[in-house]
């Protein structure tokens, strides 16, 4: 994170901002967990300088000002001149240590990529093409209620009378994926990628998405790098592969 976040972070400690920027920091809070992890670790580290010694706890916000300026390349001139003074041992530690556990946490935030960021969002609606019409309507409602145990028991009676029903089979591989039957899931996806229904591009992309969950991203990349550029997700394929 950079050296402003840590300024907004110090002002709200210090009761320096106004009501609408604290409150919007406040409901950043609550809705960013990175962000609040950041924030509890900085109240700590921040604890520990003392509020006594207020020029040096000026130099330190007047040292972050003049680096967070340098980052954004702004040419504008500061508004007041930076006071050097020498920080004591201790309290130079402590102030060394915020700004790089503030980078390191945050590089590590920025970089990590989650299964859940690109998992399938969203509800089903199956196409009845016969057998057991009730078990469409129970996959439909356990599948869209996060059931996929109860949802890959409906597909199954769908696909005894409808082997080849692509649909189902797509939404079964996902529900694999969310049950961590990987294997499953593979077997799946590897038949409809290898196929010629409109699913078989979206289970290339989700079989990509099963070895994100496993942290296996070398295999990941694999079956992205192989996603045409006239499938739907092949630009959010793009962006996957520039973030592994």
């Amino acid at each position: 994170m950079d050296e402003k976040t840590i300024l907004l972070f110090d002002d709200y400690l210090q009761g320096a901002l106004s009501p609408e920027a604290k409150n919007a920091l406040e409901s950043r809070l609550k809705t960013e967990p990175a962000l609040k992890d950041a924030f509890t670790i900085f109240k700590e580290v921040n604890g520990h300088l003392s509020h006594q010694l207020s020029e040096e706890r000026v130099a330190f916000k007047d040292t972050l000002e003049t680096l967070a300026d340098q980052h954004l390349k702004t040419t504008m001139t500061p508004k007041k001149e930076v006071k050097v003074i020498s920080f004591k041992p201790l309290r130079y530690l402590v102030a060394a240590c915020v700004i790089v556990l503030f980078g390191i946490t945050f590089w590590i935030q920025m970089q990590a990529v989650s299964y859940d960021d690109y998992s399938f969002k969203g509800t089903i609606d199956l196409v009845e093409r016969g057998g057991d019409v009730s078990a469409f309507a129970k996959a439909e409602k356990a599948f869209n209620n996060g059931e996929y145990n109860e949802a890959i028991a409906q597909f199954d009676t769908i696909l005894a009378d409808d082997p080849e029903n692509t649909q189902v089979l797509f939404y079964k591989g996902i529900a694999s994926v969310e049950t961590e039957d990987y294997a499953k899931a593979t077997s799946i996806f590897e038949n409809l990628s290898n196929g010629t229904s409109i699913f078989k591009y979206k289970a290339q992309w989700y079989h990509a998405l099963s070895y994100l969950k496993q942290g296996d991203t070398d295999r990941c990349k694999q079956i992205l790098e192989r996603l045409p550029q006239e499938a739907e997700n092949y630009k959010e394929a793009q962006e996957l592969l520039k973030k592994l």
